[in-house]
């Protein structure tokens, strides 16, 4: 299991990875929700609702997402130091995914190194350019007799807002629109990515000419927190993650 997207876990479907890609944010200044809670409608899983209790360090980075009521059956722990991260996943207090990230100098990712339960081993490098945007994304399987292969390329292009509009890798391309007055607060994806300024409005894939698209609306409470994001797909899924502080 690679590009694991938190809270993604809960879903395995089209709709919650393209609904929530690229959403990485550093903004301190927002209050940061103390549960989450997803709320899944979806043709491929049924329905389900999940909710986490959230813990955050002084300088706002995730450090576990809690699965309630106890004992948990997921649960997310992050544990950082100066130069690298790691995450951990477990499945009813059992390690599914263990996954140390390096970063650089900016300090967003560098590099990644992730092994699973079901012995998967892959590695990232991740490319920026002047302007400290990731551009690129190598993904690699990972063996103690091969080494390193390649197996996906991800490009991504920016709106002047810094916003990613385009990502095209090796199995299709998805293209994103955004509220221009609505900025995005914060996100529950892994830390050290550059962040996007706006919350997402439309996210389009065409994969092989088969096209998905979601179509995000959002509330908020009377101090201008954001309290739902509802994604529905034109495939009939819907997820709508609710967030209480």
């Amino acid at each position: 299991m690679k590009n694991l997207t938190i809270p993604s876990v809960a879903l395995v479907g089209i709709l919650f990875f393209f609904s929530c890609k690229k959403d990485s944010s550093t903004n301190a200044s927002s209050a940061r929700p103390k549960t989450y809670t997803e709320n899944i409608t979806s043709s491929i899983m049924g329905n389900s609702v999940t909710t986490f209790d959230l813990t955050w360090d002084n300088n706002n980075r995730l450090l576990s997402m809690v699965s309630i009521p106890a004992p948990p059956a997921l649960k997310i722990v992050y544990q950082y130091s100066t130069s690298s991260f790691t995450l951990d996943l477990f499945n009813s207090n059992a390690l599914s995914i263990h996954e140390i990230v390096w970063l650089n100098a900016i300090p967003f990712i560098d590099s990644t190194f992730q092994y699973n339960n079901t012995n998967d081993t892959t590695t990232e490098k991740y490319i920026y350019n002047s302007s400290k945007q990731l551009v690129q994304k190598n993904e690699y399987s990972f063996s103690t007799v091969s080494g390193a292969t390649l197996n996906n390329t991800t490009n991504d292009t920016y709106d002047n807002n810094g916003n990613v509009i385009t990502e095209t890798d090796d199995f299709g391309t998805t293209t994103f629109d955004y509220y221009s007055s609505l900025l995005n607060p914060f996100s529950l994806d892994i830390p050290y990515l550059r962040a996007t300024k706006n919350l997402q409005k439309t996210v389009s894939n065409n994969s092989g000419g088969a096209i998905i698209s979601v179509t995000h609306t959002y509330t908020f409470d009377s101090n201008n927190r954001l309290t739902t994001d509802k994604a529905v797909g034109s495939n009939g899924d819907i997820i709508i993650k609710s967030y209480t502080y």
